[in-house]
């Protein structure tokens, strides 16, 4: 059988949840920390803490200098505050447990865009605080990547289709002639293939799927399957 994306020259990518994770939500990941952790609170309230922490990061300059571990430092502090909050302790156990197992997966995925830059063109497209690009950097992954667009940092999101198109337009490359690689359902792969982008979902353990979602290309499980869907 003929493989679907043979003409295609460029691979655009989410990163949370997809670089970092093969297809785990941020806030899923911090659910089941914060039960590791023996913190017992609805989960409503560490969905509204969390969304808290994600604003405040966004609308903080600083945050684009931060690698990973300083950002979730900051990003757990800023939920336990929420809180009201005082255990260090915890504070710095979900902290090293969300970053060691970032760490992991992102050092796998390094070494995957390594081998697929051979290839094609890539690039990632992210709704983040403004340090996508350092975090990039920081796991080695920019030396591999021909684009980074952060949302914070151009002031356009995902789903509205003009980021994608701008990512487009400085890769040089037809909407047919890319594939986008994400984990939401709603944010990455319906925009996508409105395009006429090649479509490849990431689905993770608890995935999030909208009203008549459509079609999507390619159904993964783990990033680490890419290489073989393009063959």
């Amino acid at each position: 059988m003929e493989c679907k994306f043979r003409n295609c020259r460029a691979i655009l990518l989410d990163f949370g949840g997809t670089l970092d994770s093969d297809g785990e939500h941020w806030l899923d990941r911090f659910f089941e920390l914060y039960e590791q952790a023996g913190l017992v609170f609805p989960r409503e309230e560490i969905k509204r803490v969390f969304y808290l922490a994600d604003e405040t990061c966004c609308k903080n300059p600083a945050v684009d200098r931060f690698g990973l571990r300083e950002l979730m430092k900051y990003h757990v502090h800023l939920q336990f505050a929420a809180l009201e909050l005082q255990d260090r302790p915890r504070e710095e156990y979900l902290v090293e447990r969300f970053c060691s197992k970032t760490e992991e997966i992102l050092k796998r995925n390094t070494f995957l865009l390594g081998r697929l830059k051979n290839r094609y063109r890539l690039g990632v497209v992210s709704n983040f605080y403004g340090n996508v690009e350092t975090l990039c950097d920081e796991a080695g992954l920019s030396n591999h990547l021909d684009l980074v667009l952060d949302s914070t940092c151009i002031g356009l999101s995902k789903p509205d289709p003009e980021i994608f198109l701008l990512a487009l337009k400085r890769m040089d490359v037809a909407p047919t002639e890319a594939i986008f690689v994400g984990d939401s359902y709603e944010r990455d792969i319906m925009p996508a293939r409105g395009l006429g982008m090649k479509t490849v979902w990431l689905q993770g353990a608890n995935p999030r799927l909208p009203e008549n979602p459509g079609p999507v290309d390619c159904r993964i499980f783990s990033l680490a399957e890419l290489e073989s869907i393009l063959l």
